[in-house]
This record gives C-alpha cells, structure tokens and sequence, in this order.
C-alpha cells in the first residue's frame, strides 16, 4: 500500500455538505482517535472520554487550549463514539456534531489535525472499510451509488449491492470456477492418479449461464443510474420547447411564435416515474443563416448521434416537409418516438404517412400539455421494453467496471467452451478459466491492483 494511506495513521475530515444547515460532522478514525477527542473535547459531566463505551453520546464543548493558557470555547457539540470493530471502518472512530458553518467546521477540524490526525483523502474511510473485510469492493462502489442516487430506483439498485446481493451472485460463480480450476489443476499435477477426464463442459456452461443472467439487464441498469439521453428534434416552430416546458412542467424555455427562436441546445435534467433523463432541446434550423445556426445546428447533430432516444417533433397543423423528411432519415437508426404535436388545430400532417414507418407515435398538444401521461408512457415502454419492473430475484447491474468485467469472462468462457468441443489440453482450458476467474474476483475486491483501488476511491468526497 503507498505511504499515503498507511492504515497506522489516523484520519479525519469533515462529512457533512457545506451548507447552511442545523449540524456539521467531522468525522476521526485511527487507533488515536479517542486520545485526540480527549484533548479538545470538555464533556458537561466530568468523565474520560478515552473509557467511554462503544455507541454512546456525549454532550459538551470542543475547547483550544493551543493559544492561551485559559481554554477557548470553539463551540458546543456532541461527540459520537464508536470503538473497533464496531464501526464503518473497523477502527476506533469518533464523530463531533457541531453547528454546520465552514468557519466553526474548519476550526473544529484544524484543532483536531493539530492533535495527531491527518487529513483524510478522497474515499479513504470507505477504502479502510474494505481493507478490513467490512465490506467487498463491490459494496464500497455502492457506498458512491447511493450517495449519488438521482431517482429512488437509482437508490434502490445501490441499497441492493450494499447489502450484498451482487456480492452473493459473484461468489456463487467464483465457487464453480474455483472447483473447476483446482480439478484441471490436480489433473495437470497428477496425470498419473486421474483414470478418467472430467468433462468440464456442464461446470463451464453453468458459469456461462450465470455470468449471462447478470448482463441481462445490464443496460437497464446503467441508465438507471446514470440516466438516459433524450433528444427532441424536428423543423423550426415544431413546438419543440413547448414540448420541453411540457415534460418539464414549468416554463423554462424561451417559447415565441416565430421559428428559429432556439439557436443552441438546451438541456435539462428530470426525472420520469424513476427514470432520470438528461434531455436535449435542439436547435431546429435545416439551413443556417449565420455562424451561430451554424455550430448550433452542428451540436444538435452530434446530439442525435448520442441519444438513448430521440423525440421526433411534427407540427400537426402542417403536412410533412422536406425538413420533416430529412430528420426520419437522420434519425432511421436510432430509437425514436414520433411526436404529432398541436393537436390543438385543425391536424393536416399525413398521419398514415408516419405510420408506414413503424416507429412508436403519440399526439400531444404542447401548449395544452394534452397527452403528457401518455408520451411518459412511451418514452419507458420505448427505453425498458419490458418496464421498470423487477422481479425479486433479478440484479440490475449499473456500475461499467462490473459490466467490463463480466463481459471478458464471459468472452473467456465462451473460448473455454468451444474449446472442450476441439478436445483442446487441459493447460490450455486452465489458462482461460484462471483468466475469467480473475476477471470475476476483481468485481469484489479479492483480485485487484493499488491504482485500479486508487480510480475507485478518487471518485468519492473526501469525508466518505
């Protein structure tokens, strides 16, 4: 482990969000936790701090005695003590509950670096979490998912691996692999005492299968989390940004009624029934009039190309123009609904002529907001074609490391399998089983290198 995260030091950092709020937490850990508390902190009740027992609350005053002789109240607060192993880190760990304030915070937390602790680094009480076996690696990432959960299904994927459900499911196919290379190993030791081959082929097929049940709702998952691509496109004065304040349920875009009036891409964050979306609104001009159209009509291209799923805007009161043609066929490759928007007017678009695209379609009227359910509705049904919904047994995958992973052994194990049916060596079969072993095993943490741990945990604030 390099010098910086020597577990013999003791940490601390403040844990809260700086805000303006009721309470702030600074946040110790180390074997000299409770020595550093009991020197700043003066209980009301005259007692040790350093023999209090585990889980218990102290009220009192956080004192600096650095400066003068006679003791200087910093501020009144209640400290929180947890002794090893009974804590999130397996150490003994100390929390002061203060007034919030950067200002009463930094002091608080400068006194009690002075006093032998060092500032603690990005993730590094979660990094000693999982050093002591509290939790695997898998669950220490879930610790970052929760804490940047945007819906409550988001929430509810993080909560899952937390509580080890992920954790359960790689076990289970590390145990198959494991028994399957120790028996190709004692075959290659001791080709001697093995009177008939093992066929392998039923082990590695039911490793196959359960590597493939996790990568199952892999997607799902990852735009669980980390929220899909929506792109509203279409001609000018389609009714695009009405269509945005619609989804929105505000007005937060310029709305006129004269065309062009979007001359750049909006976006937006929301959150459909647990479905966080990233939304753009583009500019919609076929043929720009200046450099500024230009580059916006430059971005709104790049923004299609990246969509999860593009809403494809038609103005209702208007037949089908050669700009509604060229974005069907922009947009051909790509999951897109048809939006027949102004339904409020008399409708003349060619509505049969949509239909023989055989895209997903909806009316709505945007300035009304007529039809909003029912787009919602589509937009799921088009990204999760078979819902949000999931049974009890099934595991979202969301974290990209894991699903990387997953998918090299799986690679590895399908290069297995062909090759028990070429009658390939068994040292040939037990060097890509080791391989996919290592893959699964780097998920939780049992496999894994200083710099891979250093990008995990760099990702996470500084006082988790």
């Amino acid at each position: 482990m390099r010098k910086e995260f020597s577990l013999a030091d003791t940490i601390a950092s403040i844990a809260s969000f700086p805000s303006k709020a009721a309470v702030g937490v600074i946040k110790i850990s180390g074997k000299k936790s409770l020595e550093i508390i009991s020197k700043i902190f003066k209980p009301k009740k005259k007692k040790d701090i350093k023999k209090a027992k585990t889980y218990t609350l102290h009220y009192g005053w956080i004192v600096d005695k650095s400066k003068e002789s006679r003791e200087k109240i910093v501020d009144e607060v209640l400290v929180g003590i947890m002794r090893a192993p009974f804590s999130y880190t397996r150490e003994d760990v100390v929390e002061i509950y203060s007034h919030s304030g950067q200002v009463v915070l930094n002091k608080i937390l400068d006194l009690v670096l002075k006093k032998g602790a060092r500032q603690a680094l990005p993730g590094e009480f979660t990094r000693r979490a999982f050093l002591k076996g509290r939790i695997d690696l898998s669950q220490a990432e879930a610790v970052l998912d929760i804490v940047e959960a945007k819906t409550d299904k988001a929430l509810e994927l993080g909560l899952s691996q937390l509580e080890g459900r992920l954790s359960e499911r790689i076990n289970q196919i590390e145990e198959i692999l494991k028994k399957t290379c120790s028996e190709l190993e004692a075959e290659l030791s001791f080709p001697e005492d093995v009177q008939i081959r093992k066929d392998y082929s039923l082990d590695v097929q039911k490793a196959i299968k359960k590597v493939k049940d996790l990568l199952k709702n892999s997607e799902k998952g990852r735009l669980l989390k980390e929220g899909a691509f929506l792109v509203i496109c279409g001609k000018a004065n389609a009714g695009k940004s009405s269509l945005l304040n619609m989804l929105l349920r505000e007005e937060r875009v310029i709305v006129t009624p004269f065309a062009g009036t979007t001359r750049d891409v909006i976006e937006k964050d929301i959150n459909i029934r647990g479905l966080p979306l990233k939304i753009y609104d583009t500019a919609g001009i076929l043929e720009p009039r200046d450099l500024i159209e230009k580059k916006a009509l430059e971005k709104s291209y790049k923004k299609i190309e990246e969509a999860d799923l593009i809403l494809l805007v038609f103005d209702g009161s208007q037949k089908l123009t050669s700009e509604d043609f060229f974005l069907i066929d922009k947009t051909r490759e790509k999951k897109v609904i048809f939006v027949i928007n102004k339904t409020d007017l008399p409708l003349k678009v060619e509505e049969e002529i949509l239909k023989r695209y055989k895209k997903p379609l909806v009316k709505i009227s945007a300035l009304f907001s007529k039809g909003l359910k029912n787009l919602e509705t589509k937009i799921l049904k088009v990204i999760f074609k078979e819902g949000l919904d999931k049974k009890e047994e099934e595991m979202f995958l969301s974290n990209k490391r894991h699903i990387d992973l997953l998918k090299e052994a799986l690679s590895l194990l399908e290069r297995v399998k062909a090759d028990l049916k070429k009658g390939f060596p068994s040292d040939f079969l037990f060097f890509n089983l080791r391989e996919a072993l290592e893959r699964v095993s780097e998920i939780t943490g049992k496999n894994i290198s200083e710099d891979i741990l250093d990008s995990i945990f760099s990702k996470f604030c500084i006082g988790k």
